[in-house]
């Protein structure tokens, strides 16, 4: 039998382009993957566990620059030295470092008071109303809330106005704390609300940015406002120009002339005992009875 030839030439592998194989059943080649990493979102920075990776927004986390909290020296066993109270340290770097605004800015808020208009149809007593509501500014997240306090037997929804998010800004993305100022309106979703004073804290902030917020401005009144301030007088029910209004409507409003009478006899009551004979029935009857005369 004929053996195998003695000189074979090598095999040679054929070098092929997987992009230009047709995307079909029994064609694709799956690529191995050289290493399996697990994947981190946490980072520790100055203590704190921040997540890195961009979440569902698709925004970088909030940093700000702050000051580090003063930290004494070791000495140990050498004790202080003679230069170690006039030690200053000239590199800015390591006097102030850098956190995420969650941490840093937590429960820091910028509170704006101000007030909007708004129609009232069907009501001879006043064409509009003036709605008084606090702006709320949290510095963490840059979310913004309006609400306005509640006022009993209103009749109208009042509370949180619109919820705490993002609003957008007057120029496109978001609005922003530089955006709020005192004295200019503040346009949300089609409603206009004038801003006429912040709260002392705030007015720091702003200070301490570099840029002054305006002087407060006194807060509107509307006729329903005015109609339900109380006159000074006794105690009781408080006497305001719509209940005077309301009570005239019904036919009432006026002073009762026997008013006075039934104030000072009030539980005052003569009593008598009487008796009556019944002659109509065949039988006698004598049945008592009590007179009562209120004064």
């Amino acid at each position: 039998a004929a053996g195998p030839p003695k000189h074979m030439a090598p095999v040679q592998t054929l070098q092929m382009d997987l992009n230009h194989v047709p995307n079909l059943p029994g064609f694709g080649f799956r690529k191995k993957q050289k290493h399996n990493p697990r994947p981190q979102t946490f980072q520790m920075m100055n203590g704190v566990r921040v997540e890195c990776q961009e979440g569902v927004t698709f925004e970088r986390p909030k940093f700000v620059k702050v000051q580090k909290s003063v930290d004494e020296r070791r000495h140990g066993c050498t004790g202080k030295s003679i230069a170690h109270d006039d030690y200053v340290e000239h590199d800015e770097s390591r006097e102030h470092t850098r956190l995420p605004a969650w941490d840093a800015l937590d429960r820091h808020c910028l509170r704006f008071y101000g007030f909007f208009q708004e129609s009232v149809i069907e009501s001879n007593l006043e064409n509009y109303r003036i709605r008084h509501c606090t702006i709320l500014y949290y510095l963490e997240d840059d979310t913004c809330q309006v609400v306005e306090k509640k006022t009993d037997n209103s009749g109208i929804p009042q509370g949180q106005l619109i919820r705490r998010h993002r609003f957008p800004g007057p120029e496109g993305g978001y609005l922003t704390w530089e955006d709020l100022q005192v004295g200019a309106p503040l346009n949300l979703y089609g409603r206009s609300i004038q801003i006429s004073d912040c709260d002392p804290w705030t007015r720091q902030f702003y200070a301490d940015q570099g840029s002054e917020q305006a002087a407060g401005e006194p807060l509107e009144t509307d006729s329903f406002m005015r109609s339900q301030i109380r006159e000074d007088g006794p105690h009781g029910i408080p006497r305001t120009a719509e209940r005077h209004y309301r009570e005239v409507q019904v036919g009432g409003g006026h002073v009762n002339a026997n008013m006075q009478q039934f104030l000072e006899w009030d539980r005052k009551v003569c009593r008598f005992y009487a008796i009556m004979d019944d002659l109509m029935t065949p039988q006698f009857e004598r049945r008592p009875f009590v007179i009562l005369y209120f004064l």
